[in-house]
């Protein structure tokens, strides 16, 4: 992707987090109101749930606005960890929401009440404007993630994935508790908690899972390194010996370092050539990579 664009496309994500971060501000403050009007476990879960998300989304807009800003000079490696330790942290604010509800659920199953006040209207239309609001934010993290993915817009497009989906949920249940008289629709209250339990518990776990990986500097998958032999063997002939290939992943960056050793009669020209060529290809071949060819006499 050339710089311009790549540029770019950063700015739009960032003014993505930007607004997620006004979102869910604008929704904290108002689900707090709800919280003190209504007798909701959903809303009271959620107040908890949207102060974690406040944070994570902050981050999430703090990580990519320093991204934009990376210094070259003292970052040579790019600032891909940030992106990942990002991740990592919004993957244990789920886990923390995914503890306090836990505790909410079960309490209101053993003493289940029927919803009143005004907070629950107040919910109703929250849940149907924010609702649409984080589906129009993880609808264009997911178009982030499909032109420049990185580990910080995945956590983005789940993110507002949930929210979305949580919403949807909040708003038949605030209908359904107000609007039905029967006896089981007092459970329907810890019913939808359960539901956002469990979309939590499938993000949280898979951003946990892919933010370690990341930062052990884990090698490229199988059909990467395929594509390196691959490469190394079509030009078999024109280098002496293999030493070793180094890969890693930083943020969305790959790096790649392919140590050579050349006969040491060869012209500069002619191993250059070489070198110029694996670069080039393996860079055509793996997205967001950055290849160093390492020559050496043997």
């Amino acid at each position: 992707m050339p710089t311009s664009t790549k540029d770019h496309e950063r700015e739009r994500t960032e003014k993505t987090a930007l607004t997620g971060v006004i979102t869910c501000g604008l929704g904290l403050a108002l689900n707090i109101v709800s919280v003190v009007t209504a007798n909701s476990l959903v809303l009271v879960a959620d107040f908890f749930n949207s102060l974690l998300e406040f944070c994570s989304v902050y981050l999430s807009w703090y990580t990519l606005r320093r991204l934009r800003r990376d210094d070259k000079a003292i970052f040579n490696y790019g600032l891909g960890k940030i992106e990942n330790l990002a991740s990592l942290l919004i993957g244990f604010f789920m886990i923390i929401s995914v503890l306090i509800m836990v505790y909410l659920i079960i309490h209101r199953i053993l003493c289940p009440v029927r919803l009143k006040g005004f907070g629950i209207w107040l919910g109703i239309g929250c849940t149907l404007v924010f609702g649409l609001i984080n589906a129009r934010l993880w609808w264009r993290s997911r178009e982030h993630q499909r032109i420049a993915p990185s580990p910080i817009v995945e956590a983005q497009k789940r993110l507002f994935g949930v929210k979305a989906t949580a919403n949807t949920c909040m708003f038949f249940n605030f209908i359904l508790s107000m609007s039905v008289a029967a006896p089981w629709v007092m459970y329907l209250d810890p019913l939808t908690s359960c539901i956002t339990l469990g979309l939590m518990i499938n993000s949280g776990w898979h951003l946990l899972r892919h933010s370690v990986h990341d930062l052990l500097d884990r090698s490229l998958d199988e059909p990467l390194q395929m594509l390196i032999t691959k490469e190394l063997v079509k030009h078999f002939e024109s280098y002496t010996s293999l030493e070793s290939v180094r890969s890693r992943y930083s943020g969305r960056q790959i790096f790649i370092e392919i140590f050579l050793g050349f006969d040491a009669a060869q012209t500069l020209g002619k191993t250059q050539a070489v070198a110029d060529s694996i670069k080039a290809n393996l860079e055509k071949q793996i997205p967001h990579s950055e290849v160093t060819v390492v020559p050496r006499a043997s």
